[in-house]
């Protein structure tokens, strides 16, 4: 498996523009969610320690140790992200030239659909925990950084709008079965979810930058 975290960000640009199937939208989307959560990061940091904001102090250093943890997750699921693709591409690859093979073809490559899910779905709760963060970034901390706060809202949005996006597009080469409804029902959740947070985050901006 690469590892897509210890590269620099030119090769890994230079990586995710090529011809190649991975990295693709999924990595991108971990990828951007670790950056929203190094700027709940920020925002804490440039909040921590000040004597102006010492009522919150523990919420920063909270927000210190849980964006921490966020990040280096999305970092990991820029990775996996192209793992769990390339099952998808070994499955197309199997053998097809009997009624068996067929068979067995097409059951790995609906069980690979459902494996690729996975960590878009994972990009996406990860996605719904970050912004949570950045709602208290925005709400508590240094108000010179609230658009950093912001930012880091509208970045999470957008890794947690792409990581479903993903989520989609695989469910639609699978069966309409109970997995495949409950999977989009999970979808539809994360969705309004996120736009609920994401609103929030964009209310308490707004009302700082315009007071």
């Amino acid at each position: 498996m690469k590892q897509f975290d210890t590269y620099t960000l030119r090769a890994y640009l230079d990586e995710l523009a090529g011809k190649g199937a991975t990295p693709g939208g999924g990595s991108a989307a971990a990828l951007i969610g670790a950056l929203g959560a190094a700027l709940v990061s920020m925002v804490a940091n440039l909040t921590a320690g000040r004597k102006k904001y010492a009522d919150v102090e523990e919420d920063m250093q909270k927000l210190l140790v849980e964006t921490a943890k966020q990040q280096e997750k999305m970092l990991s699921l820029v990775s996996e992200d192209s793992v769990a693709f390339d099952g998808v591409m070994a499955a197309y690859a199997m053998p097809k030239k009997t009624a068996e093979e067929k068979e067995a073809r097409q059951k790995a490559i609906w069980e690979g659909y459902r494996a690729a899910c996975q960590v878009p779905l994972s990009v996406a709760n990860h996605a719904i925990e970050i912004l949570k963060l950045a709602v208290v970034a925005a709400e508590k901390g240094n108000t010179n950084a609230v658009s950093d706060a912001a930012v880091a809202g509208f970045a999470t949005y957008a890794a947690l709008n792409a990581a479903l996006l993903n989520v989609r597009i695989n469910v639609k080469y699978l069966p309409d079965d109970e997995w495949t409804r409950a999977t989009q029902e999970k979808v539809a959740q994360l969705v309004a979810a996120g736009k609920e947070l994401q609103d929030r985050v964009q209310a308490i901006t707004d009302t700082i930058l315009d007071a």
